[in-house]
């Protein structure tokens, strides 16, 4: 089998191929940091080394995701574990994050204990990101697929956090009145007759976390009837949602009496958070 350079495997490379996922499938046949492409650049692959590059090379011109490709995703402050069976996690959704944790902060001068649900919750990558960091909160993850919550008990492990329980559950039906502080969900909101997905996206990403009936709505509209059994008095729901959605939001939220409703922005200054408060 013929070997080539680090330079010379990036270098082959045609098609609409990003430098960058280049480097990443390299930096994962190799085990190496980019800066040791850079500096490295003559260092002439293994076989093994080989074979595996042009292995990922294949999915990857298949336009097959890099994240399902390499089998991770960066997200927040770790490294997700990520198959097919779950979403890709997005960079925008890391705010949903903050909007959390500014809310249990804000409770837990109230109270003694913080308990946050995150329903929907394929990899795990926005519960187990809030569990890591607040170790005193207790945070359940929630999903109807036992194939994502497999996944997200993996990263559950392989991040070693232990303030968090995993239930496989159909949005809110499995618990109890009154007892989350919080509930966080990034719930499949797009229209099925939309033509703004991805192709890459429309062919490799479950549908099920992607799309929802009436107009993208349905799900979304089920959570938040139900939260109101879930949440204790005060709690907060945070919820993302598509970009032309924050309306039919609002209104249902103020249908079913929330109050503190507000809507936040992604790093595109689009409407892509609604969060509000149980009476």
């Amino acid at each position: 089998m013929r070997t080539l350079t680090i330079s010379e495997n990036i270098n082959r490379v045609s098609n609409n191929l990003k430098r960058s996922d280049l480097e990443l499938c390299l930096m994962n046949c190799l085990k190496k940091n980019r800066s040791f492409l850079h500096i490295e650049s003559s260092y002439q692959l293994t076989e093994s080394e080989q074979s595996n590059f042009d292995s990922l090379l294949e999915k990857l011109d298949a336009s097959i995701p890099l994240a399902y490709v390499l089998g991770n995703q960066p997200f927040y402050n770790s490294n997700f574990f990520i198959t097919p069976d779950v979403l890709i996690p997005r960079l925008e959704t890391e705010l949903i994050i903050s909007e959390v944790l500014r809310a249990g902060d804000f409770i837990k001068n109230h109270r003694n204990e913080i308990r946050v649900l995150d329903v929907g919750t394929g990899s795990g990558c926005i519960g187990l990101s809030i569990a890591k960091e607040r170790c005193d909160w207790m945070i359940t993850l929630s999903d109807v697929s036992k194939k994502a919550s497999e996944v997200a008990f993996k990263n559950m492990k392989s991040l070693n956090v232990k303030n968090c329980q995993i239930l496989v559950s159909d949005w809110l039906h499995a618990f109890n009145n009154n007892i989350f502080d919080i509930i966080v969900s990034n719930p499949p909101y797009i229209d099925h007759s939309s033509n703004l997905v991805q192709e890459e996206v429309l062919k490799f990403e479950p549908h099920d976390a992607l799309f929802s009936n009436n107009r993208g709505i349905e799900d979304i509209d089920q959570i938040i009837k139900s939260a109101k059994r879930v949440l204790k008095p005060g709690g907060y729901l945070i919820i993302e949602n598509g970009y032309d959605q924050s309306n039919e939001v609002i209104r249902i939220l103020r249908q079913e009496d929330y109050g503190d409703i507000k809507v936040l922005m992604d790093y595109n200054n689009i409407s892509r958070f609604t969060s509000s408060r149980k009476k």
